[in-house]
């Protein structure tokens, strides 16, 4: 992946190791999606001055586990949100690069919005605005 367009941005955290991420694995039981492993590489979460937060790998099984991702939405990662209850969720599925938004009271998949086709499209658009 490619993070030129939002390297210089105010609010990225320092990136994760292998360690880190393979922690966060081991605590959601999962495995990462290998582009979303790129991101926290690069930066391990964010908190931008448009109220958007990226989880640090550290918050992601609570997050999860908090909205009970994984009974409402299996097969989906939250990893982030808009500070104003709208949650930004990625598929489990290796062959599925979509970016979803859904309100964080209801984690239905049926209502996920698609909000760009890839985790790279998204990030040259939204966190670059």
């Amino acid at each position: 992946m490619n993070f030129s367009a939002i390297a210089n941005l105010r609010g990225l955290r320092a990136g994760a190791n292998s360690n880190d991420v393979a922690s966060a694995e081991q605590q959601l039981g999962i495995r990462l999606p290998n582009d979303y492993i790129q991101f926290l590489m690069f930066s391990d979460g964010c908190l931008l001055e448009s109220g958007l937060s990226l989880y640090p790998h550290e918050d992601l099984a609570e997050r999860n586990q908090t909205y009970e991702v994984f009974e409402y939405a299996p097969g989906y990662l939250l990893v982030g949100d808009d500070s104003g209850g709208m949650g930004v969720l990625l598929s489990l599925e290796a062959s599925q690069k979509n970016v979803y938004a859904s309100g964080l009271g209801d984690l239905s998949p049926s209502g996920f919005k698609v909000i760009a086709s890839s985790l790279q499209a998204w990030i040259d658009v939204q966190l670059a605005l």
